[in-house]
């Protein structure tokens, strides 16, 4: 199965993380997770559920907090986008200050998924973070 499919559903996500719902609602509220959104339902794949293992471990196990999370990715993708060679959409100008990620502002037009900054600045949070293979 393509671990970037995004097929489950809130409920069936927070459950196999062991995490209440809320907490899921909570990192994408602070910027940290983007679910696909179909309607008012939010889904998520198995890439999506290893990143929230691998934000929790950061948040548990490095003693992080959310807002350094949030710097930490933001670091890791203006040094994604620095390097990369494509061409991306005015939604991601938030790159041209010291701001956050678009995603981060709620500006992003192009899905993240489709992001090499976004997807490049988890890759590279979780590599220099040390983070071990987690495993759902």
């Amino acid at each position: 199965m393509d671990e970037e499919l995004p097929v489950y559903i809130i409920s069936a996500a927070a459950e196999l993380l062991g995490v209440h719902p809320r907490t899921l609602h909570f990192y994408e509220d602070k910027g940290l997770i983007v679910p696909v959104r179909k309607g008012n339902r939010r889904f998520y794949s198995a890439s999506d559920l290893e990143w929230v293992q691998a934000l929790r471990y950061l948040v548990h196990e490095r003693g992080i907090n959310l807002e350094g999370l949030r710097q930490l990715l933001a670091l890791k993708a203006r040094e994604a986008y620095d390097q990369t060679d494509e061409r991306l959409p005015a939604a991601c100008e938030a790159f041209v200050g010291p701001r956050a990620p678009c995603w981060q502002e709620g500006k992003a037009e192009l899905s993240c998924r489709d992001c090499p900054v976004y997807q490049a600045a988890r890759e590279g949070l979780v590599v220099d973070q040390g983070i071990p293979q987690l495993n759902l």
